[in-house]
This record gives structure tokens, sequence and C-alpha cells, in this order.
């Protein structure tokens, strides 16, 4: 029976190695995305690494339960055969290669979506026209990735634990002398034993239910729990996961007093107003980005300048951190509050409401602009989808000398494309327009080679050129005969963590500084959605004004319904500014669990009870969870967003999106 032990602690011996890689990956995760992190002490990052091996474990025991099973079954000598024992290193090398090269790749992909993958990145991967596009240029600007996972696992071929045949025969020659029946028992019992304990780590223990991505949350805070998961266990848990489950926490009647989403902004039936509608969503754009928010220069003179001229919204939020969420939730008013995003859900069929189809009601022409080469990430689909009349993309652009390479044509020429089309229009109009140069690579084109200087973060620069390129718009648009007509929408999609340092790392601008309480605000989980949003009328009252309250990006769509008296009831996730009777939120889907933000207070619900609520303006590193001492409030917020919660999974279950007409 000696050999057997053998097996069973060279087993546990491999195990371990792979528990450490895993460890090495999720310090390389900190080490990337450490200013995101920065406010962990040494005792709390060292908490988080010991809560986060119970993930370990549980993808350990799925992906290498064939290679526990063929240590634990007793083979005798044939287990130290040299086929056998290839056969496991193999086995071994390639998992652990998988594992690491997901956690590492994983590690860089967090800079843009800001939360761990899940397994909506496989349709990313398979079905978007991007990835060939943009391989070469992440393979370029992060070519020490595949050198650390090369050098990884070359260390496991060289160090992966080896069997001592020579001590293993001599211990097999001994057992055969004294074998009995009652020692194969006990070895078939210790294999149930060791198959039974490896069910419990794959399900990360004997609680009722397997672990999941929310079990994070009760370790650490909603901000912290990237660094307790790791990329696979995400993926691997959300596999297959699409269906919205119903929820009850109310009556009909209750619901529609806690937060009603059918929408009546007409009640007195005034006139409707024929003005154009342009929407010029930024591509990520944070809030800390603009000077005219946080009281210093910052990287965007022309909005900054426009600012002065809008109905400006000081405290917007993004319902989202991907570009494909952005978009429904301005032109639907409906978040995404599920790990897919709803465009590529299988709920993207449902009937929804789009501005392009009211509005087309109303006689307006409809049109989506995005520079990007057609296809990408399904915009133009959900363009024809959401009723827009034409697509403008990079194909009908239809000039590469201004192709950047990456994404589709730079933002300067084609907003002035942009702006040349919608003079060919017919008034009414509704345009959406969707810049692309402020992203990943951060390219410039030639001609403006060194014209804007480079912040702390390589995004400033990028920032700063497509503020130049609005600029050009609106000198562009503002001769034109529809200008004074037009109500601008400029909003940014989502947020963009200023974590990518730039190549002029020694740059300490005064202008680029923001306050302290600034810089822990827009690293802490609510500020992370802070956003720009304001509304700009050439010929209205709307200027210089400065909305305070809380606003999201689902807000937009009833807003400017109501601005233009429409005069049709319908669903929105989201209300209208002009609505005085509503308690103001932002509501996103953080790491698995909801966050509603309520002027100064966050709070985190995790689908059945409130787990986190903090005062920004008090406590912006959300270092004091105040869920136990502002009952009022916690009740307060945990009743909407359950309320807002129970309708958008129940309608989207049931297909019940839209106002049915019964007469």
């Amino acid at each position: 029976m000696g050999n057997y032990y053998l097996n069973i602690l060279l087993l546990l011996r491999r195990l371990l190695l792979v528990l450490l890689l895993l460890f090495v990956s999720r310090i390389f995760f900190y080490i990337y995305n450490i200013g995101i992190f920065a406010d962990i002490d040494i005792s709390t990052l060292l908490y988080i690494f010991i809560a986060g091996t119970r993930f370990d474990i549980s993808v350990i025991c799925y992906f290498f339960l064939l290679f526990i099973v063929l240590h634990a079954i007793p083979m005798g000598k044939f287990f130290a055969s040299n086929l056998i024992q290839r056969i496991l290193k193999v086995y071994f090398t390639v998992v652990v290669g998988l594992l690491l090269l997901v956690n590492l790749v994983d590690s860089i992909y967090f800079h843009f979506i800001q939360k761990r993958s899940t397994a909506d990145i496989f349709k990313l991967i398979f079905v978007s026209d991007d990835v060939p596009t943009l391989l070469p240029g992440f393979m370029r600007d992060y070519w020490f990735v595949p050198i650390i996972w090369l050098v990884l696992l070359i260390l496991t071929w060289i160090i992966y634990p080896k069997l001592n045949i020579k001590k293993f025969n001599e211990i097999h020659s001994l057992d055969k002398l004294k074998f009995h029946w009652k020692t194969m028992v006990f070895k078939i019992g210790l294999l149930i034993v060791i198959l039974g304990l490896s069910l419990i780590g794959a399900r990360g223990g004997l609680q009722l239910k397997p672990l999941s991505i929310i079990d994070a949350s009760k370790q650490v805070g909603a901000a912290h729990m990237p660094l307790v998961l790791n990329s696979v266990f995400t993926i691997m848990t959300t596999y297959g996961h699409e269906n919205l489950h119903e929820k009850n926490y109310y009556s009909k009647t209750e619901i529609s007093e806690k937060y009603n989403v059918v929408q009546n902004v007409n009640a007195d039936n005034l006139s409707f107003n024929k003005k154009n509608i342009v929407v010029l969503l930024l591509e990520s754009f944070s809030k800390e980005y603009v000077g005219f928010l946080n009281n210093y220069n910052g990287y965007t003179p022309f909005l900054d300048s426009l600012s002065r001229h809008s109905l400006v919204f000081e405290n917007a939020f993004a319902n989202g951190l991907r570009s494909i969420d952005a978009i429904p939730a301005i032109v639907s008013g409906i978040p995404s509050l599920m790990d897919d995003p709803f465009i590529t859900s299988i709920y993207s069929s449902n009937k929804t409401n789009s501005l392009a189809v009211m509005l087309k009601k109303k006689g307006y022409q409809t049109a989506f602009f995005h520079g990007g080469t057609n296809g990408t990430m399904n915009f133009d689909g959900f363009a024809s989808y959401a009723g827009f009349d034409k697509y403008y993309g990079r194909t009908e652009y239809n000039n590469d000398n201004d192709y950047d390479g990456y994404w589709g044509i730079y933002d300067e020429p084609f907003l002035q494309y942009f702006a040349h089309k919608l003079n060919s229009f017919n008034q009414p109009f509704f345009a959406f327009e969707f810049t692309l140069s402020s992203h990943y690579p951060y390219g410039i084109p030639k001609n403006h080679k060194g014209k804007f200087a480079e912040g702390p973060m390589k995004i400033h620069k990028v920032v700063r050129y497509t503020d130049y390129a609005l600029a050009k718009f609106f000198n562009t648009v503002k001769t034109m005969p529809w200008y004074e007509n037009t109500i601008f929408v400029i909003v940014a999609d989502h947020p963009a963590q200023s974590v990518i340092p730039s190549n002029n790392a020694d740059i300490k601008e005064e202008s680029d500084k923001l306050s302290d309480y600034q810089n822990s605000y827009y690293k802490n989980i609510s500020g992370r959605y802070a956003i720009p949003m304001i509304i700009f009328n050439p010929k209205d009252s709307l200027t210089n004004i400065k909305f305070q309250e809380t606003i999201q990006q689902t807000d937009l769509m009833p807003t400017l319904l109501d601005y233009l008296n429409y005069d049709e009831p319908f669903i929105a996730f989201g209300t209208s500014i002009f609505n005085d009777s509503t308690n103001r939120v932002a509501v996103q889907y953080v790491n698995g669990l909801y966050q509603i933000t309520w002027g100064k207070y966050s709070l985190i619900f995790d689908g059945e009870k409130s787990i986190s609520l903090f005062d920004n303006e008090a406590d912006p590193k959300h270092n004091q969870n105040l869920i136990n001492t502002r009952n009022t409030i916690q009740q307060k917020l945990e009743s909407i967003i359950k309320a807002y919660l129970q309708q958008y999974i129940n309608r989207m279950i049931n297909n019940d999106m839209v106002i049915v007409d019964h007469s």
C-alpha cells in the first residue's frame, strides 16, 4: 500500500504547483492593474490572495479531474510506466498553459472592460470581425504577455514533480509480498474520498449552492472582487447561464409605486416639437478627463467651452462598461443587467422601443453613423433592429486613406463626413454618431503628429484629438440651415480607467492633477461609471445650467421625448429630467451584483439582500460600509433596485418591453 501513498503525495505536490502558478497569475493581474487597486494595504491584499485560492481550487478540481482520477485509481506498477507518466505530464502542462494564458490575457483586457471576462467573451472572439484586425496590434503592444506565458510554461515543464520510479518499484515489490484484500478495500475507499473531496473543491465547499461569482462579494467589497476571482472561473461559471430567472419581490400594484417604467411624458397634450436630434456618443470619455466637471484644466477644451452654453449633467453615469451596453441604453432606454450585452443576448430579438422608430412615426429621417468597419460589435445589426433608416460606416465612407488601421475612420474626417451627410437630410431628422478614436491603440493621424500634448496616460492624447474633432464638427455645422433647430446630445459610452501610462511617464503637468477626493472617487465602484453628459441647443433656454441630481444613460430617451412633447406612452428604464416626482438613480450590473447610486449614496445588492452601502462624498475610498448604520437609506435604495430588477428581468423574459395597443 506504500506506493499508493506515494501516488497521492505526488498528486498533492503537482496540484500545489498549479495553485502556485495561479497565484503568480493573480500577482500579475494585480501589478498590471495596480492603478485601480492602489488603495489596498498589504494585509488586505494578503487576505484577498488567500480568499482567491478558493476560486483557484474550484478551477483546478474541474480542469484536473481526469488527472486526479489517474493518480487515485490503484494501477500498481503500470502507473510508473513511461507512457502513463508522459501522458500525465503533457496533460498537466497543456491545462496549466490554458489556465495561465486566460488569466494573463484577461489581465490586459481588464483595462478595457473593468471586469473579469465572462462567457460572452466567446462571442467577441468567434463572432466579431475585430479580433483578426486588432490581434497584431495587441501582440505588438503587449509582447511581454506571451513571453511571460512561455517562461512560466517552460518552468512548469522543468519543475513538474516527477515520480521516483526506483523508490516506487522497491515499494511495489514489498507491497506484492504483503498483498491483502483489506488493502484493496482501503485503496478503493481512499479513491472515493479523493473523488468526494474533488467534488467539494469543485463546488467551492459544502454550502447549499456551488461557488459563484457573487460569493466573492462575501470575502471583499465589490470593488476588489476582480482580485479574488480568476478569469477561468468567471468564464466557466457563466457559460450557458444566459437565461434570466423571474423575480417577484413586489405585487403589480406595489411595483409601479416603487419604480414605474411606463412613461407618459406629455400628459398635458402639448403640440409636438419637431426639432432635429443629434446624439454624439463619445468612445471612452471619462468624467475625470473633462476640466469643466472637475475644476482643473483637463483634456477637453472644446467640451469645456460648449458646457458653458449647455445643460450639463454633473452626476451622470453609464449603465455599463462596454460600448455595446451604451447604445441600447440611450436609444431604447434598456440597461444591460446580465452577463451578456443586450445586443448579443438571447433576448436581443425582443420587441423594444426605439427613438428611431418612435420619431420616424413623427416624420423623422433617421440614421446611425459609426466610422468603424461595418459589422464591428454588431452595431449595424442593432441599428437595423432599432429601426434606423440608414447605417453609415467605414464601407459607406469609402476612403481608407483615413483608416486608423484598427477600428475604422479617424474621428476628425468621419465627423466632417457626418456633418455633410446631415446637411443632405430632410428635416426633422434623428442622427446617432459613435466616435472611435479615443480608444486603444491611441493612434493619431499622421498629419497631427506632435499636435496634441500627452498627459500621464496614453488615452489623454487621443481624448484631446477627439475633442479637437468635435470642435471642427461644430464649426462646420453651425453654418448649416438646420443647426439652430437641432438638439445636440453629447455623452460618453463608458469611462476609461486611467491605468495605461503614456510613453512620457515623467509628465507632471499642474493641469493633470485632480484632487485627492476625485482621484479616490473615480477609482471606487460608483465613480468608475461617471461620464460627461450635456444637452446643447443653439436657440434655447437650456444654457449654462448645471443639473446636479443623479442621471443615467437610460434617462436620455425619456428626456428627449419629453422635450419634444411626445404624446404616446412607452416603456423605458429611466425617467425624464423634467419629471420631478421620481427618485433619480443610476443602476449597473457589477461583477454579478447590482449597484444603485442615488445622490451621494451607492448600494450593492446581490439579488437577495443588500451587502454594502457607501457615502461617496464622505468616504470616496469606500472604506466604511454603512449597511448597518443607515437603515433608512439602505431600505429606500433596496426597494428601488428590487422594483427596477423585477420589471427589467420579468419584462425581458416575457418579451414585455413595449406597450401593446388593445383598442
